[in-house]
């Protein structure tokens, strides 16, 4: 059974520190919410000597070893040789790879060198793993006892597709066909880590099942994992059910499933289309649900009124309203969410006004203070909320509460 992966990042721009390794940081977290444990994380050079050891690290740590970088065309990229002679095995020419390669090359017009056949050459017995975004393509290798290792690009976006498009359903199979392990995320709002430890100590897990937390602001996740195959199903289904139960109102999704998309789908279910006028969040919130293939349908638009004139000029603020009750107040917000509502023709509208800091805090309005308003029939109301953090974290904050919210206003009015 496939149960605890080691994750390698391979190039001297890591072990320099000249580039963040991002790509462990996003494995581990997919891993996480599919019940594999990643049970160390290893980053070495360009160079042979360390990569052989990071290699006979992980087979002995891991079941899965996953490796990123180093498959390119350059002199520097070790990793398919340095592979192959840890393993005792050839390198072998795919050869559709190669044609797939110099067709790339001519029907984008770019001069072919001879190194980048060196991107169409892998260990003997390696299954290929395509990359939908990029000309270099990974490979898998079955290495027996039980142990795998796969080996992707280290360009992100490369990574982040060939992980979601291949590794994830792969793993999905490989446990249901080796009864290895059931697992679920749920996704959590309005808790702590420690309340929500509290709140599920009743949960009899046994020597089989494992909660495990993950918070990464302004995301809170919970995992159950259940070792024991298609017989562990039914205590599975039971286990999952108790903790619905505990904390069923702060669930807002699981799986890979984010908060955007589930308002998403939610306004979509409704017939609903949105709008927002956001100040303090300068244009987040509607980053969040642009991102959503298809969000047209419901997002009728958004508007970035930061200064005082572009909040009275675009979303209709009273002059007078500012004036007396200030940028940061009930009031304000209100007015900014009906009047985007109305400039839009939307259903419902969302707005923002705060101080994100780390300057423009006062004793009454200290930097975190955050008004949102919705609007929404004649319905029109404002919510106070307090963020801690730096300006990212109340940024981040504030979209995350008002998507929340808005979730909420969804699901009473359905």
């Amino acid at each position: 059974m496939m149960e605890k992966a080691v994750i390698l990042s391979t190039g001297d721009e890591l072990t320099t520190g000249r580039v963040v390794d991002t790509n462990s940081a996003h494995i581990a977290d997919k891993f996480f919410s599919v019940g594999l444990e990643v049970v160390a994380v290893l980053k070495v050079g360009d160079t042979k000597e360390p990569l052989l050891w990071a290699l006979r690290q992980g087979t002995e740590l891991g079941d899965l070893v996953i490796g990123t970088g180093g498959l390119g065309p350059t002199e520097d990229d070790l990793t398919s040789e340095v592979v192959a002679e840890f393993l005792g095995r050839e390198l072998r020419l795919d050869e559709s790879i190669a044609e797939a390669l110099t067709q790339r090359f001519e029907a984008r017009g770019l001069p072919w060198t001879p190194n980048n056949l060196k991107q169409a050459r892998f260990p003997e017995g390696a299954e290929i793993v395509p990359n939908p975004l990029g000309t270099v393509p990974g490979f898998r290798l079955d290495l027996g006892g039980g142990k795998t290792l796969l080996w992707l690009s280290g360009v992100p976006r490369e990574m982040e597709a060939m992980l979601k498009e291949y590794v994830l359903p792969w793993l999905t199979s490989e446990a249901k066909t080796k009864a290895a392990a059931w697992a679920c995320t749920f996704k959590i709002y309005g808790l702590t880590e420690s309340k929500l430890d509290a709140i599920l100590k009743p949960v009899s897990l046994g020597a089989q099942a494992k909660l495990s937390f993950r918070a990464h602001y302004p995301d809170l996740s919970v995992s159950l994992t259940l070792r024991g195959g298609r017989e562990a199903e039914e205590r599975f289904t039971a286990l999952k059910a108790q903790i619905k139960d505990l904390i069923g109102p702060y669930i807002y999704g699981e799986g890979e499933e984010t908060l955007e998309e589930v308002v998403g789908n939610l306004l979509l279910k409704k017939g609903w289309s949105l709008a927002l006028a956001e100040s303090c969040t300068g244009g987040y919130i509607s980053h969040r649900i642009t991102r959503i293939a298809g969000s047209s349908a419901y997002f009728k638009g958004g508007a970035v009124a930061y200064s005082l004139e572009s909040k009275t000029h675009i979303v209709g603020v009273k002059q007078a309203t500012l004036k007396r009750h200030g940028v940061v107040s009930r009031e304000t917000a209100c007015e900014m969410a009906e009047g985007i509502k109305r400039l839009a023709g939307a259903d419902v509208g969302v707005s923002t006004t705060g101080v994100a800091g780390p300057a423009g805090g006062s004793r009454e309005i200290p930097v975190g203070t955050v008004w949102l308003g919705m609007a929404h029939g004649d319905q029109i109301e404002a919510r106070l909320f307090r963020f801690a953090g730096d300006r990212e974290q109340v940024i981040l904050g504030a979209s995350q509460a008002a998507l929340y919210w808005l979730r909420a206003v969804l699901l009473q009015k359905q």
